[in-house]
């Protein structure tokens, strides 16, 4: 063992030593590298003449219409998601059955909403056996009455006693 380790590190000090001069002497050498010349830039070619929009296959698709197609379509401008809530409000309308007075009404994305005021509180009900617009919701409708309908365009709510439909009323 002794006499290998001996030999090997005769030979390191004789032939590692030349080879790594070599290594980086060989690498500093040589010729100092030229500019390189880039390639010219393409020249872009002269637009085609304009042809006629090339026709439908016949394998039954029909092409996509144009941007100027769908620009035209759209009606200019959208609605504002962050604009005040369309409200529909006149004079306040009561309903002697119920003590319930009408506020307003208001559609909320798909969801139509009456703002009502009962002797028990204010706030608002939805369609539905209840008349409440969510679980967490307080219960604004007296026992037994349910809202059927209501009409945003003409600000009018149908409530129900027990099932059986009431006259609507409405805002004034």
């Amino acid at each position: 063992m002794t006499v290998s380790v001996t030999w090997w590190k005769q030979a390191a000090e004789r032939w590692l030593a030349p080879v790594a001069v070599l290594v980086v002497v060989g690498g500093c050498g040589g010729e100092t590298p030229t500019a390189t010349v880039l390639p010219p830039v393409p020249v872009k070619p002269a637009p085609l003449p304009e042809t006629s929009a090339p026709a439908a296959p016949p394998i039954g698709l029909t092409p996509l219409p144009s941007a100027e197609d769908v620009q035209q379509a759209a009606p200019g401008g959208r609605a504002d998601p962050f604009g005040p809530l369309v409200v529909v409000e006149a004079a306040d309308a009561q309903d002697p059955t119920t003590g319930l007075t009408l506020t307003g009404v208001l559609l909320v994305g798909d969801q139509k909403r009456a703002m009502v005021t009962t002797p028990t509180g204010s706030g608002v009900i939805c369609m539905g056996s209840d008349g409440r617009c969510g679980e967490d919701a307080p219960v604004l409708l007296p026992t037994g009455w349910s809202v059927l309908s209501i009409d945003v365009a003409r600000g009018c709510i149908r409530l129900a006693l027990n099932d059986e439909p009431q006259d609507p009323f409405c805002i004034a």
